[in-house]
């Protein structure tokens, strides 16, 4: 054979080797989430509720023990939530951190310091750079510890929805919740309650309503009721 077709025959291999591998790539890369449509009529204001299906929500700001084993019962048991962190706790517990942005939950940035614009700005920047470091580069979701005026002028001026929330479980007996529970209801749950506990009113709820993340939640032709 002469050397030149051998070379072209070798180029030949190596490009449809590459051909292939980028072609295996691209099918794997996950369709990207929808973007919540939502459009204010007045002023921006939070997200409390949907009109259908329960959505769960976890705020990650403390050190407790129960945090990863709620995240690992989420994926055991194949349910959605969608977690709102600190840029403090994703720099505490990394392996946590990168465990959420592989699962592909929805992740929020979970506002302590609302002081002024400034500090708002600066937490949604740290967040989204720790959380790039992990792959997860997509953050559509702001949540203040307390709810004000002013956090949802400020995150949907910087293309955020602030999310809030119906039911507060650690105010709320699971058992009370489960009874009378409404579609569309955004649940804030306590990580301190005790997983035995969870997971027999969550196999209860799931019976009843069908658990989605936010996205599902607030995407599409949804109809979302907002904090007054």
């Amino acid at each position: 054979m002469m050397p030149w077709l051998f070379i072209r025959i070798k180029q030949l291999k190596w490009a449809m080797l590459f051909l292939f591998s980028a072609t295996f790539f691209l099918m794997t890369i996950p369709p990207p989430s929808e973007q919540p449509a939502v459009s204010f009529v007045d002023e921006p204001a939070a997200v409390y509720k949907g009109d259908k299906h329960v959505a769960l929500t976890v705020n990650m700001k403390g050190s407790e023990k129960n945090t990863a084993r709620l995240i690992n019962f989420f994926i055991k048991h194949k349910v959605n939530a969608s977690f709102f962190v600190t840029s403090a706790w994703l720099k505490k517990h990394p392996k946590t951190a990168k465990l959420l942005a592989d699962r592909a939950f929805d992740i929020g940035v979970l506002l302590t310091d609302i002081s002024d614009e400034k500090a708002i700005e600066k937490e949604i920047v740290s967040v989204q750079n720790i959380l790039a470091s992990h792959r997860k580069d997509k953050i559509l979701y702001v949540r203040a510890e307390e709810d004000t005026e002013e956090v949802p002028k400020i995150s949907a001026s910087h293309g955020y929805l602030t999310v809030q929330w119906s039911v507060d479980l650690a105010k709320s007996p699971p058992s009370e919740f489960v009874r009378h529970v409404e579609k569309g209801d955004i649940v804030l749950l306590n990580p301190k309650e005790d997983l035995r506990i969870t997971e027999k009113w969550l196999s209860l709820l799931l019976k009843k309503e069908k658990v989605v993340s936010l996205s599902e939640m607030t995407g599409g032709e949804t109809e979302i009721e907002y904090v007054p």
